[in-house]
């Protein structure tokens, strides 16, 4: 899985639950861990902090998130761990300007770690939620969640959210050239699949179908997962499982391809990483 994690930090006491949960994670998988501070030199607090963690550290001036997204490239990191920053409301977090600009643009998996309140602060994960469509991109998330998920001894809940299309969808595209509603007839859910219907799946039936795949991508990997199929917008679908039944840990793949090293978050990632009550992992699958 993962051999090198690497956490930016700012010192704070809501980047340290950050740091703390990637020092678990480097601990539980056998990785090596590395400490990230943009900015001045901090003295002996960044030394004595990457000490107890067994870590190595890198000071390095300059805009934090593009001094994560470098550093990280640099020590060829292949996960990267912030915190979420802000509340709003009582079951929401928005994320701060550091985090929100590195998920859309890194070219490795990111951990967004809830932080301000911390969920779960100090344990281990004790259960991950994956959303999948069924597309080659999500069926290689569901692949790399289930081996974090062997890794950490846990079994998976897969998610598949159906949410047909509305009659006045279907009317509007009918004088496509392309025919998306074909296509959507077909039941293709690749990258030719029209910009409307991605993350969305016809029905309950179909949706059934792409979880017993999704099933045995994960019994591949020796996990044996839980699969739903769930009416609703994915993302909200998401949310709301995880947040009715504390789960530890939302994984979602990214979707979308912007510049050679760079992407760009799909709509169910991207509103994912704004709402999640929980830590969210994001797999670069592009």
């Amino acid at each position: 899985m993962y051999k090198k994690i690497v956490a930016g930090t700012d010192l704070s006491s809501t980047a340290k639950v950050a740091t703390d949960r990637a020092h678990s994670l480097a601990t539980k998988l056998g990785a090596d861990l590395v400490i990230i501070h943009a900015g001045t030199e901090p003295g002996s607090t960044l030394e004595e902090l990457a000490e107890g963690y067994g870590a190595e550290h890198v000071v390095a001036a300059g805009n934090p998130a593009e001094i994560l997204l470098t550093e990280t490239g640099r020590v060829g990191g292949d996960l990267l761990v912030v915190g979420s920053v802000g509340m709003s409301g009582a079951r929401r977090f928005l994320l701060g300007s550091v985090p929100n600009k590195v998920s859309h643009h890194a070219s490795t998996d990111i951990l967004i770690v809830k932080t301000d309140p911390p969920r779960n602060e100090g344990g281990d994960y004790r259960s991950i939620l994956v959303g999948t469509d069924g597309s080659p991109t999500a069926m290689r998330a569901v692949d790399m969640a289930s081996s974090l998920a062997s890794k950490l001894g846990i079994n998976p809940t897969i998610v598949c959210a159906y949410q047909p299309p509305t009659e006045q969808e279907l009317n509007a595209m009918r004088g496509d050239p392309d025919d998306p509603v074909a296509q959507w007839g077909a039941g293709k859910t690749s990258r030719e699949t029209p910009e409307e219907f991605k993350w969305r799946i016809a029905d309950a039936s179909r949706a059934q179908d792409i979880l017993d795949r999704a099933a045995e991508h994960s019994a591949n990997h020796g996990v044996e997962a839980e699969v739903r199929a769930v009416e609703g917008h994915p993302a909200e679908a998401l949310i709301g499982i995880s947040e009715s039944e504390d789960m530890d840990l939302i994984a979602v793949g990214s979707v979308g391809m912007s510049g050679a090293k760079r992407f760009m978050l799909g709509n169910v990632p991207h509103r994912i990483s704004h709402h999640a009550p929980t830590d969210l992992l994001i797999l670069h699958t592009s």
